[in-house]
C-alpha cells in the first residue's frame, strides 16, 4: 500500500513541480599574453545559461609577466 502511494506521490510532483536544471552565470579572466613592457594582457569570459563566451584580449593587469 505504501508503494502505491509513494508512486502515485511521484507522479504528482512530476506533473505539478517544475523540472529544475542548475546553470550557474560566473564570470573569469583567460591569459592571453605578456607585453615588452611586463603587462599581462587578459580576457574576459563569462557563462550565462549554460553557453560560455570570451571577449577580445584588451583586459590589462599591470602584474609581471
Amino acid at each position: 500500500m505504501i508503494g502505491f502511494v509513494a508512486k502515485l506521490g511521484d507522479r504528482l510532483l512530476e506533473r505539478l513541480a517544475p523540472t529544475v536544471t542548475a546553470k550557474a552565470d560566473t564570470t573569469w579572466y583567460e591569459y592571453c599574453y605578456c607585453t615588452a613592457d611586463w603587462r599581462a594582457i587578459y580576457r574576459t569570459c563569462h557563462v550565462v545559461g549554460g553557453t560560455s563566451t570570451c571577449g577580445a584580449c584588451n583586459t590589462v593587469r599591470y602584474v609581471g609577466c
